[in-house]
């Protein structure tokens, strides 16, 4: 998977500083908080200290006041009172608490859970039913209902009064039940409007039992986590304070269920109950009923707790494998079967699929591909579809294009479900494809990494301790990804089965473990001594005792080398000086073709005079350093600057600054056949106050031609580039990755893109850091060496050549040292 890195575009530094002063925060973690919205400082610090006095009144929900009314009426007529939830982790937590509630007040009541595979979402008529029959006066619907128009109207036909509990989003036409508590009501004054539907039952039981239904927080959190609300305001409050009470949760069903998951002694957060234990109480819905989670999460018996938690953990299992074995046959499907050039919506279809598990397979193909993916599961000619979408998708409206092709059909933004004859697949996959394609680019199918900010302070434990504070992380308050850069690789390693890589990186002389989950195939890409910028988060690992910073990466870009070495060669050569000269009228030191100029170097910088190397090519860098580490000398610096020091080896100086060398360094070397002929010539001329020596020779040449090659291009190269492209469709590439996917230079690259753009060869499209390159078709034959800008390079590197030769000649004048 190749991500784009998007920073975000938040910026007030003085709003930033104040923050990190008031609150004593890093920069970068002020900056996070900032970018979430957090604008004033008494918002800060309501974020950072998020406490049960931030709880509103549940009194402010509209319906709340009455529907207590109804409740308590019929519990004094002992009348019965049924529950009726869904079969999500939402539906199954909103049911369990208000079932404890309404036991404790004494309350006959029981609770009606759908089968996923029979019933389906929401109320359901022959329920309605079957809940009359059984004697119930009173239906309260928790996490559904607020679109069950007819079946709300068959129940009250019955001669039963409905209270509806939702939070999901309020249609123009409202069921006519005898109250509705919903914080998306029009004209609702509840101050938060993204409670979970356990979240709305939650406030229900503060409303039935006071403070006493804070003891359910923990089983609150649950639910609010795996629905997927977004975990700001009441929300993270909830979810704050319910995962501390998870480590020692008195609620029977919740202990069973950490302990058969193995978290029994570790701190819970929002990973563990979106990824752990969430999924164990969604498995017997999707395979069977759920009704079992409710049993479980409301019994007082630790022994049947522990056997439903038993159970549950079996059927997770069982799902895991069930859910494996689909996504291996829907990716072998979109391998063979779906040309993902044309399609930019996938549509799978399968005999033998579960229908229970196609929604969480359906988000995996669309994690995988990043495009909108539907799996229908087909049984007796009719299938049952599940869908996720892509941010910026809306999945639902797509579906709506597509209407006719359907039964019947719901969802959302980012999913949906739906019900299609069979014999409509076809029919159905072409026409959302034909929506997509005029609704989604190439840049929309890149999967982006949204970047808080650069790291560039020395990273340590309390920084990471800080980043916690921001927790918990979810919806709405994702983990924040930071972009780490510069790290040198010292060692790189497999763990985890060989799943995982963990590298061990240097920067700024402070050593940091980095750990790439699930990306093993990127192990060859990164070797020892590699530059790496990560994008990640970081945290504190515990083991054994002992605390250490640990950056968790999600991506890693391995940094092209000698970027600014060529982009320096490149300026150099478009600005090339032809207006060559003899060497008669200058005074300097000749040791042109000197059999070893390193230990003239060396017994340069070993003298009492200061002195400057001036290195042109990448082949005496490397050379040069390596014979100055090897004799263990370290006296100087290495800079593409001038700077503050007796010695200095400088490699791409910018011109601008030649004119300063003379008044700084005593000697000034010429250590190769320098590029830039105007710089060369004005320091020769400039340099009364300093000794100027010529170290290069004709071997010399054979090194800076090579540097010259990498700049300019080939044919092969053009050829090169061009067969790398898709025939009529688009490749996406990154701007920082041009050169792996092309394997040349990323100035060369850029040249040949743009020569390629001009002549009419490819197209380009760009956005942010997104190539989007595309083969056009041409008719007539083009001769791109005739292209302006190849011409001029053509030219600077024969220029080069004459110039070399110029300098190179020895029937000049000679000064002895």
């Amino acid at each position: 998977m190749v991500y784009n890195w998007v920073s975000k575009k938040a910026k007030n530094d003085k709003l930033v500083d104040e923050i990190a002063n008031k609150f004593n925060l890093k920069t970068y973690v002020a900056q996070t908080i900032v970018n979430r919205g957090y604008d004033d400082l008494k918002k800060v610090y309501e974020y950072l200290n998020p406490t049960l006095n931030a709880l509103n009144n549940p009194y402010l929900l509209e319906g709340i006041e009455k529907a207590v009314s109804i409740i308590k009426y019929h519990i004094g007529l002992n009348d019965k009172i049924a529950i009726y939830g869904d079969y999500d982790v939402d539906g199954i937590t909103s049911t369990s608490i208000l079932y404890i509630a309404l036991k404790r007040l004494g309350a006959n009541v029981d609770f009606y859970i759908p089968d996923r595979l029979l019933e389906g979402y929401g109320i359901n008529m022959d329920a309605v039913k079957i809940l009359c029959d059984s004697g119930t006066k009173l239906i309260i619907t928790v996490d559904c209902g607020i679109a069950s128009l007819k079946e709300v109207q068959y129940a009250r036909k019955l001669g039963l009064d409905v209270i509806i509990t939702d939070h999901h989003q309020v249609p123009d036409i409202l069921p006519e039940a005898n109250c509705i508590v919903n914080p998306h009501i029009k004209d609702c004054a509840y101050p938060y409007r993204e409670l979970a539907g356990v979240g709305v039952a939650f406030k229900l039981c503060l409303a039935l039992l006071g403070d006493e239904a804070l003891e359910f927080l923990d089983v609150v959190a649950l639910g609010t986590v795996a629905d997927i609300v977004p975990l700001t305001g009441e929300n993270r409050v909830i979810v704050k304070e319910g995962l501390k009470m998870m480590r020692n949760t008195k609620n029977k069903g919740l202990r069973a269920l950490i302990n058969s998951a193995g978290l029994n002694k570790r701190d819970i957060d929002t990973y563990h109950v979106g990824f752990i234990l969430a999924p164990r109480l969604n498995a017997a819905g999707r395979l069977e009923s759920a009704v079992l989670c409710v049993n479980l999460l409301v019994t007082d018996d630790p022994i049947e707790a522990d056997r439903i938690a038993a159970y549950l953990n079996s059927e997770n299992a069982k799902r895991q494998e069930i859910e494996k074995k689909i996504l291996e046959e829907a990716i072998m499907q979109v391998e063979n079967n779906v040309d993902l050039e044309k399609e930019k919506f996938i549509v799978l279809y399968s005999e033998n699929w579960h229908p229970g598990v196609i929604g969480i397979v359906s988000s995996r193909i669309t994690e995988r591909y990043h495009r909108p993916s539907i799996l229908i599961s087909v049984s007796g000619g009719f299938g049952k579809g599940s869908g996720r979408s892509i941010k910026g998708f809306n999945i639902y409206e797509a579906i709506k294009y597509a209407g006719d092709c359907l039964i019947n059909f719901g969802g959302h933004e980012m999913a949906a479900g739906l019900t299609i004859d069979s014999s409509q697949i076809d029919d159905f996959r072409f026409k959302l494809n034909e929506y997509a394609k005029t609704k989604l680019t190439a840049f929309d199918m890149m999967p982006i990494i949204e970047i808080e900010t650069s790291i560039d302070d020395v990273l340590d434990c309390d920084g990471a301790n800080q980043v916690s504070l921001l927790e918990p992380f979810g919806s709405g308050n994702p983990v924040p990804m930071y972009a780490i850069k510069n790290l040198v690789v010292k060692q790189i390693s497999l763990f985890g089965d060989n799943k995982h890589i963990r590298i061990m990186v240097e920067k700024n002389d402070v050593m940091y473990n980095v750990v790439l989950f699930n990306r093993a195939c990127e192990f060859d890409k990164i070797s020892t001594g590699a530059v790496l910028d990560i994008a990640g988060f970081v945290k504190v690992n515990e083991w054994n005792g002992e605390k250490k910073l640990e950056i968790i990466a999600k991506d890693i870009l391995v940094k092209e080398k000698n970027v600014l070495f060529f982009r320096n060669l490149y300026n150099t050569l478009m600005s090339f000086n032809d207006d060559f000269q003899g060497l008669e009228s200058y005074n300097f030191i000749d040791m042109r073709n000197i059999d070893d100029k390193r230990s003239y170097v060396l017994k340069l910088f070993k003298s009492d005079d200061s002195t400057a190397v001036i290195i042109n090519t990448r082949y005496h860098i490397k050379e040069l350093i390596n014979y100055l580490n090897a004799c263990n000398y370290c006296n100087f610096k290495l800079s593409n600057k001038i700077v503050d020091a007796k010695n200095a080896v400088l490699w791409c100086i910018n011109a601008d600054e030649i004119m300063h060398l003379p008044s700084k360094f005593k000697n000034i070397v010429f250590y190769d056949i320098p590029f830039d002929s105007k710089m060369f010539y004005n320091i020769l001329a400039n340099s009364r106050e300093s000794i100027v020596h010529l170290l290069f020779g004709k071997e010399d040449l054979k090194s800076s031609l090579n540097d010259i090659y990498n700049i300019v291009p080939r044919r092969s190269d053009f050829a090169k580039i061009f067969v790398s492209m898709k025939e009529n469709s688009d490749t996406l590439i990154l701007k920082d990755q041009i050169y792996d996917y092309f394997n040349l230079n990323s100035i060369k690259s850029m040249i040949c893109l743009k020569i390629l753009k001009d002549n009419g060869l490819i197209n380009i499209e760009e956005s942010d850091n997104i190539f989007v390159l595309r083969r056009n078709c041409v008719d007539s034959k083009v001769n791109i060496k005739d292209h302006q800008l190849l011409q001029k390079l053509y030219m600077a590197e024969k220029s080069f050549i004459k110039f070399a030769f110029q300098i190179l000649k020895k029937n000049v004048k000679e000064e002895t040292a």
